[in-house]
């Protein structure tokens, strides 16, 4: 089983970054990443924001694939995957 976090550099991967209450800050859809967390810190530097990451989430979807899973920033600067609710 091939794990989200790795992706292929062909695969178009769509990066949407949520702010408080759930308002769309910024979305857009590139290839060329090799991690979940190389799309998302990309994302964030192109979409200037000036809010803290730590209060974003951040949904990343293959759209070769249409797997799609949702992260945060932790405490630590770490990006972690936020569980499904299923």
């Amino acid at each position: 089983m091939e794990k989200f976090d790795t992706l292929k550099p062909q695969e178009p991967v769509s990066v949407t970054i949520w702010g408080p209450e759930d308002s769309r800050l910024y979305q857009s859809t590139n290839t060329g990443y090799s991690t979940v967390e190389e799309a998302v810190r990309i994302a964030l530097a192109n979409a200037g924001l000036q809010i803290s990451p730590e209060l974003c989430v951040f949904e990343v979807t293959n759209e070769d694939t249409l797997v799609s899973h949702r992260y945060r920033f932790n405490a630590d600067g770490n990006l972690v995957l936020i569980p499904s609710e299923d």
